[in-house]
C-alpha cells in the first residue's frame, strides 16, 4: 500500500462541520433511491445551443443571502469555484449568470423562471433537495437540465443530477475496500438521519451485490445519550461483525467510537469503517478511531485545489465549494464535446455518458438514476494525520 501523510486543515474540518447531509433537505429530506420525480430528462438541448457555435448560458443558483450564515459562505465558495470553472474552460462562448436563492425554495423557483427567462440553456444548483424539488418542475418546462448540488437522492431522476458527495456512493468504496482485506461482515451504527438512512441504504446495496454481508444495524438518536441507548442494543445484534462502519462524524462519532470500544468491539480486532464525514481534524482526537478507514477525496487533487482557489480569491475554500467548479467543468466539456460530435451537450445521454467527466478531485459521472459516481482513495486514521493507502483510481471503470 502507498502511504501518503495528510492532515487536515481548517477550511476542510469546517466544511465538513456544515455537513453533506446539508445539502439534502435540511431538518427533512428522506426518500427512495433513484426515485423519479415528475418531471422527465431532456432529450433535447434549447434552441441557444442548437447552434453550437452560440453562446452557451449556464445559470447557478446558489444561497448567498441564507439566514443560516454556514449556508450563505458556502454559497459565495460556490459562485467563487464556478467563475473559477468557468476561466478554466478558456472558452469565450461560455457565460457563468448567477442568481441567488437565499436558501428558501420559493425563491430558488422565483431564481429558476429568471433564468429560462435570461436564455439559460441548462442550471447549477440549487444547494438544498428542498430548493431542487421547486427548481426542476420550472427547469422541465423550459426543456432544460439540473445538476443540483444536494445529496438528496429522493429529488434524483427526471431532468435532475444529485451532484453532492453521497453516503450511499462512500459506503459502496469503503465496503468494496473492506471485502478486499478480507473484512467482510459488517455491522452498521447509523444516526437516525437522511445521511444515516442513505448510508445504510448503502451498505444494503453492497450486500446486494456480494461486496459485502451486512450482519446487524441499529439506529441512533443523534446526540450523547441517544448513541449511549443505542449502542448496547448494537452489541447485540452485530455480534460476530469483523468491521463496523460508523456512519456519523464530530462529536458523534468520538461519542460512537468511544462505546463500540467499551461495548468489547475491540478496534485492534474489529476494523473500524466511516464516511466523508471522518475527513475533520476531530476525529483525530478519538484514540479508538485510530487505525479506522474511510473514504475521501485525493489529499493531493484536494490541497491543489484549495491552493489555487486561495491564491484567486484569498482565503481557502470549503470543501463543498468543489461542487461549484464540477457542475461547471461538467457543462463546458459537454459543450466542448457536442461541438465535436454534433451532439446535443445538454441531452441526458450526453450527461451520463460512461467515461464521466474530469473534476477537479478526479472523474466524477453522471448515473441515468440521477446519481454520481466519484473517484475516492481510502485514508488511515493515524495519530497526527491521515495516511492514504489506496488512492483514488484515475478512472471510473467500465461504468453502468
Amino acid at each position: 500500500m502507498t502511504s501518503l501523510r495528510f492532515k487536515p486543515g481548517l477550511a476542510l474540518a469546517a466544511a465538513m462541520a456544515l455537513g453533506l447531509a446539508g445539502c439534502g433537505n435540511g431538518p427533512a429530506g428522506q426518500g427512495a433511491v433513484g426515485q423519479q420525480t415528475t418531471t422527465q430528462p431532456q432529450t433535447q438541448a434549447p434552441d441557444a445551443v442548437e447552434e453550437l457555435g452560440q453562446p452557451v448560458t449556464l445559470a447557478l443558483l446558489v444561497p448567498r443571502s441564507s439566514s443560516r450564515a454556514a449556508a450563505a459562505q458556502l454559497g459565495d465558495a460556490l459562485a467563487q469555484a464556478a467563475r473559477m470553472g468557468v476561466s478554466d474552460l478558456n472558452d469565450s462562448r461560455i457565460e457563468l449568470r448567477i442568481y441567488d436563492t437565499a436558501g428558501d425554495p420559493a425563491v430558488a423557483a422565483s431564481a429558476a423562471a429568471r433564468a429560462v427567462a435570461d436564455g439559460a440553456d441548462i442550471i447549477l444548483g440549487p444547494l438544498f433537495g428542498s430548493a431542487t424539488k421547486t427548481v426542476a418542475p420550472t427547469a422541465a418546462s423550459a426543456g432544460l437540465n439540473v445538476l443540483s448540488f444536494s445529496t438528496d437522492t429522493s429529488v434524483a431522476g427526471g431532468n435532475v443530477w444529485v451532484t453532492g458527495f453521497l453516503p450511499e456512493m462512500e459506503a459502496a468504496r469503503i465496503l468494496s475496500f473492506a471485502r478486499s482485506q478480507s473484512y467482510l461482515d459488517v455491522g452498521v451504527f447509523y444516526p437516525q438521519t437522511p445521511y444515516g438512512d442513505a448510508a445504510l441504504r448503502g451498505a444494503l446495496e453492497a450486500d446486494r451485490a456480494g461486496q459485502t454481508a451486512v450482519v446487524g444495524s441499529t439506529a441512533f438518536t443523534p446526540g450523547f445519550q441517544g448513541i449511549q441507548d443505542a449502542a448496547e442494543v448494537f452489541a447485540s445484534s452485530a455480534a460476530g461483525a469483523t468491521a463496523i462502519l460508523i456512519a456519523t462524524g464530530g462529536t458523534d462519532l468520538n461519542s460512537a467510537g468511544s462505546f463500540m470500544n467499551f461495548y468489547e468491539f475491540d478496534p485492534v480486532v474489529v476494523k473500524y469503517l466511516g464516511l466523508g464525514q471522518w475527513f475533520t481534524a476531530r476525529t483525530l482526537k478519538e484514540v479508538s478511531l485510530r487505525g479506522g478507514w474511510f473514504p475521501a477525496p485525493d489529499p493531493d487533487a484536494s490541497r491543489a485545489f484549495s491552493d489555487r482557489f486561495a491564491a484567486r480569491y484569498g482565503s481557502k475554500p470549503p470543501l463543498l465549494a468543489v461542487l461549484g467548479y464540477d457542475a461547471v467543468q461538467i457543462a463546458g466539456q459537454s459543450v466542448a464535446q457536442a461541438r465535436r460530435s454534433g451532439e446535443e451537450p445538454f441531452s441526458a445521454a450526453a450527461l451520463t455518458q460512461p467515461a464521466g467527466f474530469s473534476g477537479a478531485f478526479g472523474p466524477v459521472r453522471l448515473t441515468p438514476d440521477g446519481r454520481n459516481e466519484r473517484a475516492l482513495a481510502i485514508l488511515e486514521v493515524r495519530t497526527r494525520g491521515f495516511e492514504t493507502i489506496d488512492p483514488a483510481p484515475e478512472s471510473l471503470g467500465a461504468g453502468f
